[in-house]
């Protein structure tokens, strides 16, 4: 059965390529610009029948995952990438560690555009660098925020495992890129801190001022620009450098309070 690609399609086709792995609702946000985010999943649905995305259930469990079933994730199939002139990844996008990290960095600029939607951004401009894991310390991403009549340029660090080789790499990027600070977002409170412990003893070669420690629970449940950061000494902050008082005994918010949309079950 033939198709009529349309600039939609091949919109959908590039934030893949950019992003390598990305969940529905991703890809709904990413898409709709100023306006609502759309629903394309016959779209996505018709584009994997026809060889243009390959599709896939997700292995584990996402934190901001509340529906039964695993969530479906979407890539780019050979017949796109060769019709769009887009090279192959070099991860192996079916490992779902793999998966996981990829989707936990759209998570974080789809958190952007909601908060630019719900006006507490003015702004942003986001970019996905690639390929992305961190193994060397290096960002996943580089985001440009205006809020409150400042603006920050700031790298993101998505769970860094090697934690020597993210003291060694967040310096060369500091360099690279030209960033006013770092977040680091970390799965739980425990790797979260153990960086931090690790930053500590390593302050003469590390600009700790510069670095904000996150879980993606608190930027789920707060919002990106309302989230309580810490600085490496543990003092609570939020993005733009206020001081800020952390919930006490937090409940995860089901999807719906911060996608927009209520959870669907696939």
């Amino acid at each position: 059965m033939a198709i009529q690609l349309n600039d939609r399609d091949h919109l959908i086709f590039k934030m893949i390529d950019e992003h390598q792995v990305l969940l529905e609702k991703h890809i709904s946000w990413f898409i709709s610009g100023e306006d609502k985010p759309v629903l394309i999943r016959d779209r996505l649905r018709k584009l994997f029948y026809l060889d243009y995305l390959l599709c896939q259930r997700h292995g584990t469990k996402l934190p901001w995952w509340t529906t039964p079933t695993k969530p479906l994730v979407y890539m780019l199939a050979p017949m796109s990438k060769q019709e769009n002139q887009m090279s192959d990844s070099q991860l192996d996008l079916f490992d779902s560690g793999v998966q996981r990290h990829l989707l936990e960095v759209a998570n974080i600029r789809m958190l952007c555009l909601i908060a630019k939607k719900d006006g507490d951004l003015n702004d942003f401009e986001w970019v996905t660098l690639k390929p992305s894991l961190t193994q060397a310390g290096y960002f996943d991403a580089i985001v440009k925020v205006r809020a409150r009549g400042n603006q920050s340029k700031m790298g993101i660090v998505n769970h860094p495992s090697d934690k020597e080789k993210f003291l060694t790499g967040i310096a060369k990027a500091f360099a690279e890129n030209e960033v006013d600070k770092i977040m680091v977002v970390s799965r739980d409170e425990a790797h979260q801190k153990e960086l931090q412990a690790q930053v500590a003893e390593n302050a003469t070669n590390v600009d700790a001022r510069r670095l904000l420690f996150v879980t993606h629970h608190e930027l789920y449940r707060s919002g990106i620009a309302k989230a309580c950061m810490q600085t490496q000494d543990h003092q609570n902050i939020n993005l733009f450098g206020e001081i800020c008082i952390p919930a006490v005994n937090p409940v995860a918010m089901p999807a719906a309070n911060f996608i927009g949309t209520p959870a669907v079950s696939l």
